[in-house]
Order: C-alpha cells, then sequence, then structure tokens
C-alpha cells in the first residue's frame, strides 16, 4: 500500500526500474565515480580528503569512497538516498561553490557502477546506515524504491528506539553483505578516527559480455584503469572511435588529477596520493587572453600554453564549470586539422556561465557555448601562430611536434599535504622529485614556507588589461600577402608591358615591310598627287572669291564717282535754272492753286507750278544709270519734315537691299508777310524706275523764300549723300544770295 498523508492524498511513486534507467546517462564509468568525489568536495560536506579503493567482502568485489567531511544526520541521508533533494546552495560560500545542483548525482553514478550502495554516515551525535539497492528491490518485489535506514546514538552507540527501526535493520541485513548488526556496527568503528564522515561501499559492480569487470584493478595495483570504455560508441556499434587513448580515459589517476581547476582536497587512490595538478600552471609559455562577451559581467580570462614534454601528446582546451572538469582536451582551431598546426596547445577555460548536462560531462549547445567555442578556437590559432607559427601561413612546414614535446613548465607548483595550499618553487625544483607528501616548511622560498601564509595572490584584474601578450603574427601575415599582392601587381604589369611592346614591334616590322614593295611606294606617290591637287583646287576657289569681292568694289566705287558727277551737274542747273525774278513774282502775285510732279522713266524731276500752269522751279532727281546695279533710292517727305529737328542721313542699299532714307531738317526763320500761307509738298519716289506723282491742296497763305529754300535743302538731301553736298549752310548761302539779287532796291 502506498503511504497516505492525513489528508488522504497519495505520494508520488518511482519504480525501482528508475534506478537503472537513471543511470544510463553516463556512459564512462569515470563520470560516475566524479559524481561521489563531488558529493564529498561539495561544501556541505566540505571534506579535505577522501580516500578510494578497492575491497572484497562476502566475496564481491566492492568499490569504497571515504571521506573526512560533515557526515550526514538521518534525514539528510534519507533525501540523498532520494531523487532531487539539494541543499547545497546553502552551504556555498566565498570561491567554494558547488558542483551538485539537481539532487541525482549520488543515485545515477552508484547505480552506473553496480547493482547496490551502503552509506555509512558518522556525526557527532549520530551515526547511520542506509541502502540503495536494486537487488533488495528486485528480491521483495517492491513497486517503488525503498530505502531502509538505522540510526544509532552516540556516545552509547544504542539504536534508537522507533518501530521501524527494527524492520530496517532486518532489511539491510538479509540484502546487502553485511549480514549483523555487529558487522556494521565495526564498519562505523573505523569510521572513529575520523570523528565525522561517510563511507558509501558500491557492490555487485558491473560487468561486460564475458562476465569481467567493468573496472580492472588488478592491471595497476594503485590505479583503477578502465581500459575499453572509452573504445566503445555504445550510440551505434561497439568500434574504436580514436587511434590515441588520452591518459585520463583510462587511468582514474590520471583523470583524478585534473578533476578540479583549482583542487582543494586530497584524493588518495588505492593507499596513494594522487598528485593534482594546477592544470593551468602546469604549462610552457603560458600566456593569458580575454574573451569579452556582452552578456559576461566581466572579462573571462583564457589561459594557453604547452603541455610538458611527458604528456605532450594529451593536448586541447579544457572546460571547467565552478572549479569542475566538464570538457577535457577538445580539440579546437588548428587541432582539428589533419595536420602538425596546434599540437601541444592547451588552453583552459572557467565557463561557470555555461549550464552542463546532468551527467556533468558536456555542456547545453546553446548560443553562449557556440560563441565561446568560436572564439577559443580563434585565440587559440592566434596563440600558435605567435608561438610556433613562423612560415606556416605561407605555406612552409610549421615546427614539428618532437619540437613540441622537448618543454618544461614555466613553474613547479607543490600542494602542501597539511594546509593543501598551493606553493610555488624555485624553477629548479621539478614535479617528479618531490615527495608523496610535501608541506609548507620545505619551501625555500622564506616569503611562503608557513602554513598560516595564505597562498600568493592571483591577478584577478589580469583579464580586464587585455592579452599578455603581442599578436604580431597577424599584423606581419597581412604585411607580406599586401607585399605579395604587389609584386604579382608589378609583375602582371611588366608582361603587360613587355606584351604591348612585343606587339608595337611586329606592328612597326609589319610596316617597314609593306613600305619598302614597289606597290606601297606606288600608293604613297599616288596619295601624294591627290593630296596636293586637292589643296590646288581649294586655293584656286579662293583665288577666285577674292577676284569677285575686288570686282564689286571696283563698281561700289564707279558708282560712288558717277553719282558725284550727278550731283555736280544737278548743283549747276539748279544755279542757272532757277529764274528768281519770275519765282518771286509768281508767288508774290498769284495764289498757288496747285502743285505737282511729273516723272518718266527715263528722266525723272520734280515740278513745281502753280494753277495757272506756270512753272515754278524743275529739280531733276535722277538719271538713267548704265549700271547694273540697279540702286533703289526711297524718297519720303511726311509732316516730320516741315518742323525742325536733327537732320538724319539718307541710306541707300544696294543689289536686292531695300533701304529708307533718313531726311534732314532745317529750319529758316523769316518774317516777310502777315498773309503768309502755307504750301506742303509731299513727294514720294520709289526705286527702281517707279515715280508716283502725287498732288495736294495748298493752304491759303504765301510763305517766304525761306521755306522754299529749306524745301530745296531738303530735296538736295535725299539726291545726294550728306559727304558729297557740304553743309547746310553753304547751300543756304546760295538761295540768300539769289534773292537778295532779285529783290527791288
Amino acid at each position: 500500500m502506498a503511504a497516505r498523508y492525513p489528508s488522504g492524498i497519495q505520494t508520488s511513486r518511482v519504480s525501482p526500474s528508475y534506478l537503472h534507467g537513471n543511470s544510463t546517462s553516463h556512459t564512462w564509468a569515470f563520470s560516475a565515480v566524479a559524481e561521489l568525489i563531488d558529493n564529498a568536495y561539495d561544501p556541505d560536506v566540505n571534506a579535505s580528503e577522501i580516500w578510494i579503493d578497492q575491497r572484497l567482502i562476502d566475496n564481491k568485489v566492492c568499490l569504497t569512497f571515504v571521506d573526512n567531511g560533515n557526515g550526514m544526520t538521518p534525514d539528510k541521508l534519507h533525501k540523498m538516498l532520494s531523487f532531487g533533494y539539494c541543499e547545497k546552495d546553502k552551504f556555498t560560500s566565498g570561491k567554494h561553490q558547488a558542483v551538485g545542483q539537481y539532487g541525482n548525482g549520488f543515485k545515477s553514478g552508484s547505480m552506473r557502477l553496480g547493482k547496490d550502495a551502503i552509506v555509512f554516515t558518522r556525526q557527532v551525535n549520530t551515526m547511520s546506515v542506509g541502502l540503495l539497492s536494486q537487488t533488495y528491490l528486485h528480491n521483495i518485489n517492491a513497486q517503488t524504491v525503498l530505502v531502509p535506514i538505522v540510526t544509532w546514538n552516540l556516545p552509547d552507540k544504542k539504536r534508537r528506539p522507533t518501530p521501524d527501526m527494527a524492520h530496517n535493520l532486518r532489511a539491510i541485513c538479509q540484502h546487502s553483505i553485511f549480514r549483523t548488526e555487529k558487522d556494521l556496527l565495526e564498519e562505523l568503528e573505523v569510521m572513529e578516527k575520523l570523528r565525522t564522515g561517510t563511507k558509501i561501499m558500491v557492490y555487485n559492480l558491473k560487468r561486460k559480455e564475458n562476465k569481467m569487470l567493468e573496472l580492472d584493478f588488478s592491471s595497476d595495483p594503485s590505479d583503477i584503469r578502465n581500459p575499453e570504455t572509452h573504445m566503445m560508441d555504445f550510440s551505434t556499434i561497439n568500434r574504436a572511435t580514436t587511434d590515441h587513448i588520452p591518459a585520463y580515459m583510462v587511468s582514474l589517476r590520471e583523470y583524478c588529477s585534473i578533476l578540479y581547476l583549482k583542487p582543494r582536497m586530497k584524493i588518495v587512490l588505492r593507499g596513494k596520493k594522487v598528485k593534482t595538478k594546477l592544470i593551468h600552471k602546469s604549462l610552457s609559455q603560458t600566456e593569458t587572453d580575454v574573451y569579452k562577451p556582452t552578456w559576461a559581467p566581466k572579462p573571462i580570462p583564457i589561459k594557453f600554453g604547452f603541455a610538458p614534454r611527458k604528456n605532450y601528446k594529451d593536448y586541447g582546451v579544457m572546460l571547467y564549470h565552478k572549479n569542475r572538469l566538464i570538457r577535457a582536451y577538445e580539440k579546437l582551431g588548428y587541432q582539428k586539422q589533419p595536420n602538425e598546426l596546434g599540437i601541444g596547445v592547451v588552453g583552459v577555460v572557467e565557463a561557470y556561465f555555461l549550464t552542463p548536462t546532468h551527467n556533468k560531462q558536456d555542456f547545453n549547445k546553446d548560443e553562449k557555448y557556440n560563441a565561446l567555442i568560436s572564439s577559443v578556437s580563434l585565440k587559440l590559432n592566434d596563440y600558435w601562430n605567435e608561438k610556433r607559427g613562423t612560415g606556416v601561413a605561407l605555406g612552409t612546414p610549421g615546427q614539428p611536434a618532437q619540437a613540441v614535446a622537448n618543454v618544461n613548465p614555466d613553474w613547479t607548483w607543490a600542494q602542501c599535504d597539511n594546509c593543501l595550499q598551493w606553493r610555488r618553487l624555485p624553477i629548479q625544483f621539478r614535479s617528479e622529485d618531490l615527495p608523496d607528501k610535501w608541506y609548507c616548511h620545505m619551501n625555500p622560498d622564506a616569503q611562503f614556507n608557513r602554513c598560516d601564509i595564505q597562498e600568493e595572490p592571483e591577478d584577478e584584474d589580469e583579464a580586464l588589461h587585455g592579452p599578455t601578450y603581442k599578436k604580431t603574427f597577424k599584423k606581419i601575415q597581412n604585411e607580406k600577402k599586401m607585399r605579395l599582392k604587389m609584386m604579382e601587381a608589378n609583375q602582371q604589369r611588366a608582361r603587360e608591358m613587355a606584351l604591348q611592346a612585343r606587339e608595337q614591334a611586329l606592328r612597326q616590322q609589319e610596316a617597314n615591310q609593306i613600305k619598302g614593295s614597289p606597290q606601297s611606294q606606288k600608293v604613297s606617290s599616288s596619295q601624294e598627287k591627290k593630296t596636293e591637287n586637292a589643296q590646288m583646287n581649294k586655293m584656286m576657289v579662293e583665288l577666285e572669291k577674292f577676284k569677285k569681292q575686288a570686282e564689286r568694289q571696283q563698281k561700289i566705287i564707279e558708282q560712288l564717282q558717277s553719282k558725284r558727277k550727278k550731283v555736280d551737274e544737278n548743283l549747276e542747273r539748279i544755279v542757272g535754272g532757277l529764274d528768281t525774278d519770275k519765282l518771286l513774282g509768281n508767288i508774290a502775285g498769284s495764289s498757288p492753286k496747285t502743285v505737282s510732279s511729273t516723272s518718266s522713266k527715263d528722266n525723272e524731276a520734280i515740278c513745281i507750278k502753280t494753277e495757272d500752269g506756270d512753272v515754278v522751279a524743275v529739280i531733276p532727281c535722277n538719271e538713267p544709270s548704265s549700271s547694273s546695279d540697279k540702286d533703289i533710292v526711297d524718297l519720303t517727305l511726311d509732316d516730320e519734315d516741315f518742323e525742325p529737328s536733327t537732320p538724319k542721313k539718307a541710306k541707300i542699299s544696294s543689289t536686292n537691299e531695300e533701304l529708307k532714307p533718313d531726311i534732314s531738317k532745317i529750319k529758316i526763320e523769316k518774317d516777310i508777310s502777315s498773309n503768309k500761307r502755307h504750301i506742303g509738298i509731299q513727294t514720294t519716289e520709289r526705286a527702281r524706275g517707279c515715280t508716283k506723282d502725287c498732288a495736294k491742296k495748298v493752304e491759303e497763305g504765301k510763305k517766304h523764300l525761306s521755306e522754299l529754300q529749306r524745301k530745296v535743302y531738303k530735296l538736295l538731301k535725299i539726291i545726294v549723300p550728306d559727304e558729297d553736298i557740304g553743309t547746310a549752310d553753304g547751300v543756304e548761302d546760295i538761295v540768300t544770295e539769289m534773292i537778295k539779287h532779285n529783290q527791288p532796291s
């Protein structure tokens, strides 16, 4: 029947078969051993020493673990034999952090090594015995896991008088390797010299298919070996997985020596102390690099160095978590390549920020883990390049593995057998020469030769300063690559220039060959003749153009001379042909009726007549020109011509140009009489042989002679260019003299 609480609610039960299933998480026997060592190391037990040995009890081989820790009360023993109870965090203080966190290490570890385990524990006031046995549960056909526990009080060593204590003692004596209560008390009495502590005995150890024990106790009397487990791949088939067998995989002594990053507990294996190693201080050419993830509160130091010469084949990255080894000699970076790059390099990282798996043999493969592995790989490559990588990047072979093997640790460290503190010895000491038990007073360094003196302080802020060595290899490598690229570019340029020069030489050679042939000479002479002919034709065209320009200029000169001659003739006619007396008499005695003009195609003139038909004046305007160019003269008199203004120049256009001449204006004022009349004459002569007759009514009144003088001057300006008739004052003087000559005395 399942146990019931007063409320009537049943408790959960754990099937006995779960003990075996839970143990299969440990595929390697030494990982199960490490779980039992961790229980003694954790701060709730705080053992300073643990003894691991093999005993034969009741014809059964037993693997025993004895520590001098704090021991356990009956209640704590019950929780240890149950699942999921973990109170280690309550005891964590300072730098000593608990490794266990799931409350499953003892069950999975002990049941992996054997079918049954019996626990003896001694405290100041009590001593107890508990049994976790698959054999017992099978024999009684149990439906859940049962753990019988017996407790004795101290110092009288009397069994506690409880009703169920006799049933528990009977179960232990009938189904364990101890048959009587006396046998149990004898085992507890052996622990009296420890005062407090715990003893775990695992029996019915696991055997192989050939009925031989999995663990080898006979090959080495001072060690426990596991020669075949590492060779088996239980996920597929049994086969060898590696050529080289790491020492820690087959030797429990070697594994215990590197189990903790900084060992604080002595491990005695089969009566001989294990020489634990400060792995990060047991290397040669040790350097520190820094990993700075954004999610970490502070930079994480990574130690690199070369393994000692006797262990040069065991190399890789050591990953610790809370001082406990999780992954040993993980090959990263260059070490994964099938060559000698990275051989002998050991890296050490305290990956406290990662999450280990339940068996503490690996980490959960999350983003933090992948980022760490990637960074450590690159930094391991950098370290190798700086220490051994000269010439490797350029293709030359690196330093051979034999050279890496001939290295010694930078320093020798020893752990005091009394205070368990580590001391650095002078360089002439070697770890092989130290006795099994070494004490602080043996240290030649007087500053650290007493147990009450603290260890040498480690530079905890070392990681804040960055790497302890300069990474010059990448810089040199990049410079060499740049030089190689420049050399290749220069060589390519030189090849291109040589090719161009060769092509040019070939073209020149072909041209010379073609030029030397008779056909090429004929072609060249014909081309020269064509060029000369083209130049001559061009020169002839330009010469003809110049000749035409000269002829046009000569014609213009002749026209100007002809016009000058006509002007002179017109002036003579005006002076000789004007009858001043008649003109004045007609103007004064009769009122002008009509002013008309006559014209003909052959001879053009302007005639001023009265109404009676008397001709006042006849002014020839133009004569036919023999020139081929037909000059066109546009004569227009409008109202503006009768008003004083600045004189305008007449414009003469020739050959297809039609210009309007500017009319110069002259005003001459004279008082003649009050009955002055205004005579308006508006005459327009069109060029190209066309003359239009215009007649205008003459207004009443008679204007004085000065008005006629002004009209005559304007007509002269139209007919003759300004530069040929002189000034207006000259014409005015002539007309004035004519008026004075005809006036009555």
